[in-house]
């Protein structure tokens, strides 16, 4: 496991604990995000308007690969919808979905992330199968 794994994998444990000065501490005070720059705070208010959604929502690594300072990751994302969500009702729906994204990381802190996820996934409930 190498160091910047290992980073990522701290930055993710704390967003999975919601623990947004922790995740907050990884992000560079000046991060861009698909191409336009945001603040850290602005960063960690979208992970924190997910959340809102998506009270219980949890990112699993599934896979990565590193070249350093990039780090791509294929992560999957489960959760419960509470609210709202690009039309769709807040009607306690579990919903998954898969995410694809890749982090620049410069001195232990994300400087750069350009990523997306298959959110048309997170408008229909997961049926037991």
């Amino acid at each position: 496991m190498t160091e910047l794994f290992e980073t990522y994998e701290i930055y993710l444990a704390a967003c999975n604990d919601r623990a947004w000065t922790t995740v907050a501490g990884f992000v560079h005070a000046a991060v861009l995000v698909n191409g336009v720059q945001r603040t850290r705070d602005q960063y960690v208010d979208d992970i924190r308007k997910t959340i809102a959604v998506f009270p219980d929502y949890t990112w699993e690594i599934r896979h990565v690969v590193e070249r350093a300072p990039w780090l791509a990751v294929h992560l999957h994302d489960t959760g419960t919808r509470h609210r709202p969500f690009l039309g769709a009702p807040g009607d306690l729906s579990p919903v998954e979905t898969d995410e694809f994204a890749m982090y620049r990381i410069t001195d232990g802190r994300i400087a750069e992330l350009w990523g997306t996820a298959d959110n048309a996934r997170l408008l229909t409930s997961v049926t037991a199968t």
